[in-house]
């Protein structure tokens, strides 16, 4: 039997150089299942770090100036279980010593913008030239080649671009964005997909090669999963806010004290519903999916009559009882205290590494559980924090070479 505490990605070393949110999420993700992510930064680190609120050594939340071993929150999320050096890649000796760390790494991660990485000596047809088995994995807003390769990217404009916005909404308002960052979410689950897929190859031929990943594939991706062209022939219109146009009762409902959703997918369902509702009546004239469908106004407003003289808790306690798929809806805030998340383990206390207790920050952990592996995640580190014990690990530096390095300013000082 596998030892349980062995996960499945330990002995394989990834180097992070990717900034902001999906880089450093897919990164996450491998880290959390056992790889040993080496997170190299320029000195200072990227934006997330100066950003606030942030959390000091004694565990103190911070709203105001960051103090200097003070980690913001958008970091303490994303750069778990990771190992933090700091080197200038826009110095040539910084350039040299990240050469020599890449040719100790199984996996590299970078989200900047194409033609960036050439620049700078650290591109995929350089590094696998001194490492024929690396997996480089770029994550860019539109991809690697194509008529918007050199656009600038964010998840508001990827959402637009991608027909993603012009499907969330009430069909009387503007397009709408979707409340989750999924331009940068979607394409790290991607990465780590691809990366994985690219270490199995590995493994039956020992050569690594190029994972590209765009935020607007991921997007198109998701969309792409519903049949969008039978919707245009058909004239369904993109908008329909929390409804569906192919049936009902399918929606977001008021009660006396918030709000219910409800998902009706089949003709039985309708039959128990009535008979909760006790409206017999409703049965026959809209028996099947398409008769509902085509008065889902009146079948809405039925069943949100009935709703509305109710509470969220004995209108959920009625739905769950006859098996109709039905939720409170909840702020994201409020879900953190919701017994079945609290019993999931789904958010973990975020943690400054010097600290001796948790902060009043939570994370996500990942949301995978695998039954012979227990996953579990270490404190971020401080930034730079093991800028010399890699160096002395991976490249056998001793004191002399890192007071070189040093002078040389590629560990941006000197």
């Amino acid at each position: 039997m596998q030892n349980a505490g062995v996960k499945p990605l330990e002995g394989i070393r990834v180097l992070d150089i990717s900034r902001i949110v999906s880089g450093p999420v897919c990164c996450w993700y491998l880290a959390a299942l056992g790889a040993e992510v080496i997170r190299v930064e320029a000195p200072g680190g990227d934006q997330t770090w100066r950003s606030v609120p942030t959390v000091s050594p004694e565990g103190v939340v911070n709203r105001g100036a960051r103090g200097p071993r003070d980690i913001a929150l958008s970091a303490l999320r994303r750069h778990r279980s990771k190992r933090s050096v700091v080197l200038d890649l826009a110095n040539d000796t910084g350039r040299e010593t990240f050469q020599r760390l890449a040719q100790h790494a199984d996996v590299l991660v970078e989200n900047f913008r194409p033609g960036a990485t050439l620049k700078l000596g650290i591109d995929y047809e350089t590094l696998s030239a001194i490492n024929p088995g690396l997996v480089y994995c770029s994550i860019t807003g539109y991809g690697d080649s194509g008529p918007y390769r050199n656009r600038s990217a964010m998840d508001l404009v990827v959402q637009a671009v991608s027909g993603l916005m012009s499907k969330t909404g009430f069909p009387d308002g503007p397009p709408t964005k979707v409340g989750a960052t999924v331009g940068d979410q979607v394409p790290a689950l991607f990465s780590a997909i691809g990366i994985l897929a690219a270490l199995r190859q590995r493994d039956r031929d020992g050569r690594g090669q190029h994972v590209d990943v765009s935020m607007l594939d991921s997007l198109v991706a998701l969309l792409w999963d519903e049949p969008l062209d039978e919707y245009e022939d058909q004239g369904i219109p993109e908008r329909v806010g929390n409804g569906d146009p192919r049936g009902a009762p399918l929606e977001v409902y008021r009660t006396l004290d918030g709000w219910v959703a409800l998902v009706m997918t089949n003709d039985d369902q309708w039959v128990r519903l009535c008979d909760l509702m006790e409206r017999p009546e409703l049965v026959e004239p809209y028996a099947t999916m398409r008769q509902r469908a085509a008065a889902r106004d009146f079948i809405n407003g039925a069943v949100g009559e009935w709703c509305s003289t109710r509470s969220t808790d004995a209108v959920i306690e009625h739905f769950v009882a006859i098996s109709l798929p039905a939720a409170p809806v909840q702020s994201a805030w409020s879900a953190r205290h919701d017994p079945h998340i609290a019993h999931r383990g789904s958010l973990e206390p975020l943690r400054h590494p010097d600290a001796a207790e948790p902060s009043p920050y939570l994370g996500a952990v990942l949301p995978v559980r695998l039954s012979r592996a227990e996953l579990s995640s270490t404190p971020t580190e401080v930034l730079g924090h093991s800028t010399e014990s890699v160096l002395r690990e991976l490249l056998d530096a001793d004191d002399d070479e890192i007071e070189r390095l040093r002078r040389a300013g590629a560990l941006g000082e000197g």
